[in-house]
């Protein structure tokens, strides 16, 4: 009957329906201890809640993107699976022993770097654009390039007597008054021997497409940031003067 209850399954007669899972796993775990999994210390120490989940990466159309960067020269694909696969374009192999380049033959090196230079640029950067794509051009470099009001990136690739010589331009900051001021320059992703033909074949300056309500984001973003600032300066000036009044009053 149901007064005579044992006790593996009083729970479902003693309470509510919204308790029962809970219940069932409960006594679960105390009939079946050994079907409870233990995470062996000998093996691997036990992280407890301090756990984090595994990584994974951006899989899209089935393939995982891997250390992906930004690129605005990289062609849209199709929403579909299908991809477009160009004709096999046969390449020149490249001879990889040192002792065969000297200072004759040693222009037919490629090579590429990307670069980031921090600074404050007068004209939204237009100036200093037209003059960082005029070096570049005229060292008959290939890639993108994209310069802001705040900053100035790209990714360049030519023969190595060219990317030295506007490595050189870069670390030297040979850049002119009107177009404003270099900061800072970090250079990564260096690379020499890499074979023709080269991933880019023309040298493109990325413009600003952005929508005005990104814009404005953006914008209001800079301003709270600069309104932030101007009171901590107010108020260290204000406590700077309280100081120097409390200390000439002792």
């Amino acid at each position: 009957s149901n007064a005579q209850l044992c006790s593996s399954c009083w729970c479902h007669h003693s309470r509510d329906a919204s308790a029962m899972p809970i219940w069932d796993k409960v006594t679960l775990l105390k009939r079946l201890p050994q079907n409870t999994k233990k995470v062996n210390t000998q093996w691997r120490p036990e992280h407890g809640l301090l756990k984090f989940g595994k990584a994974f990466p951006v899989i899209k159309k089935g393939f995982p993107m891997l250390q992906t960067e930004w690129d605005p020269m990289k062609p849209k694909q199709a929403p579909g699976f299908r991809q477009y696969n160009p004709p096999f374009v046969a390449k020149v192999p490249m001879n990889r022993e040192s002792e065969f380049y000297n200072e004759d033959n040693h222009h037919i090196l490629l090579g590429k770097f990307q670069f980031e230079a921090q600074g404050d640029y007068s004209q939204k950067g237009e100036v200093a654009e037209k003059e960082i794509f005029d070096v570049a051009f005229g060292l008959h470099l290939v890639g993108w390039l994209i310069v802001r009001s705040r900053f100035m990136r790209g990714h360049v690739q030519g023969d190595t007597f060219a990317l030295s010589y506007f490595r050189r331009w870069l670390e030297e900051k040979h850049l002119s008054q009107e177009a404003g001021k270099m900061d800072w320059v970090r250079l990564w992703a260096e690379n020499t021997g890499l074979e023709a033909p080269l991933q880019y074949r023309h040298l493109v300056c990325a413009k600003d497409k952005r929508r005005y309500k990104n814009k404005k984001v953006h914008i209001i973003a800079q301003l709270e940031g600069l309104q932030i600032k101007r009171f901590q300066e107010d108020a260290n000036s204000r406590r700077q003067a309280d100081q120097e009044l409390w200390l000439s009053k002792r």
